[in-house]
């Protein structure tokens, strides 16, 4: 039988990033987008009479 002799975590691409920071940059990335958007809704918002 063949062995797997890799056991690396698996990357995207070339890089050297790992899923579980893929993941962890994608969740952050939403987060601060969110809250751009409420930032603007608010902003709007209140700058109307």
């Amino acid at each position: 039988m063949k062995e797997d002799v890799s056991r690396k975590p698996p990357q995207y691409a070339d890089s050297k990033i790992s899923k579980k920071a893929f993941n962890r940059m994608i969740f952050w990335f939403a987060l601060y987008a969110l809250l751009f958007c409420v930032g603007v809704i608010i902003a709007v918002g209140a700058d109307m009479p």
